[in-house]
């Protein structure tokens, strides 16, 4: 039988292994304000986005500049206090807590990437995956 945390009957989008997208997308649709539904596309992309910058441990802090960012790009939303701080630990915790979750659950299947320390120098590790045949081989003489 496989372990799982999720449950399709459950009362919410974590536990029933939902994607984060979508609920990122309404937050940032509220915090631009932008509701038309032409800004789907620019929304999913906004979101798309920002679970990119949370899954490589960006803070609440950097997701807030990156907010300030687009607003003094698109425009909008006008209204002062902006509010961005709010709405990125809102974006932050939404998309951490389907990562963790997404993690959790490739732990429980023995999927999950070592976390193991390695004695391997990231010059020759960056190297071995760049370099041709030939060049790793010169490389290793030296």
């Amino acid at each position: 039988m496989r372990k799982s945390m999720m449950n399709a009957q459950a009362n919410n989008w974590i536990d029933r292994g939902e994607s984060a997208l979508p609920h990122l997308r309404k937050v940032l649709r509220h915090f631009f304000e932008r509701f038309d539904k032409s800004d789907g596309e620019w929304l999913d992309e906004q979101a798309t986005i920002v679970f990119g910058m949370v899954d490589a441990n960006a803070t609440e802090v950097q997701v807030s500049a990156y907010l300030r960012s687009v607003v003094r790009e698109a425009g909008v939303p006008t209204r002062e206090p902006l509010g961005s701080r709010t709405a990125a630990v809102a974006l932050w915790h939404v998309a951490k807590a389907a990562i963790v979750r997404d993690y959790a659950e490739r732990v429980l299947r023995d999927d999950a990437p070592s976390s193991a320390p390695t004695s391997a120098r990231l010059s020759d590790w960056m190297a071995q995956r760049l370099l041709s045949p030939d060049e790793w081989t010169e490389h290793e003489r030296e």
